[in-house]
């Protein structure tokens, strides 16, 4: 099998001395609900970008469609926050050696189920403390182009 590529994580994950710029935008819903209760009808004005300075969140490229029943599909955008904990069901992006994983997570007595929505690949079960293996946090937005 060939050796994956790793995705391209953007700089300024961790450290908190460089961050990633991250925009707050409102949800589309609330525009749409705005503009019609005030009839103003011009959505762009009513967002205003505000850049917020994250250190503990970065964003990356899907490189593939292996979460596309969670909805993260090949060429999303994804922003990831690191976490203290995580809930089972939870999409969490994992290191393991130089790879990179986007699964669901699941806690299992002292180890870790990570679980891939495509039917072709196994679950991955690993302990806490597994050489070269990290958490790097948790999927907290999907940004995708139309």
């Amino acid at each position: 099998m060939p050796k994956q590529k790793l995705p391209e994580i953007m700089e300024g994950f961790g450290g908190g001395v460089d961050r990633e710029e991250f925009f707050h935008l409102p949800r589309i819903e609330y525009l749409i609900n705005r503009a019609e209760k005030d009839d103003l009808g011009e959505i762009d004005k009513m967002v205003i970008n505000n850049r917020q300075k994250i250190s503990d969140r970065f964003s990356m490229a899907i490189p593939d469609n292996r979460m596309a029943e969670s909805g993260i599909c090949k060429g999303d955008y994804i922003v990831v926050q690191k976490q203290a904990r995580y809930a089972d069901g939870d999409v969490i992006v994992a290191k393991l050696g130089d790879r990179i994983f986007i699964r669901k997570y699941f806690g299992v007595k002292n180890r870790i189920r990570l679980e891939c929505n495509t039917p072709d690949r196994q679950s991955m079960i690993l302990d806490h403390n597994t050489p070269g293996f990290s958490i790097l946090g948790c999927v907290v937005q999907i940004i995708r182009e139309f």
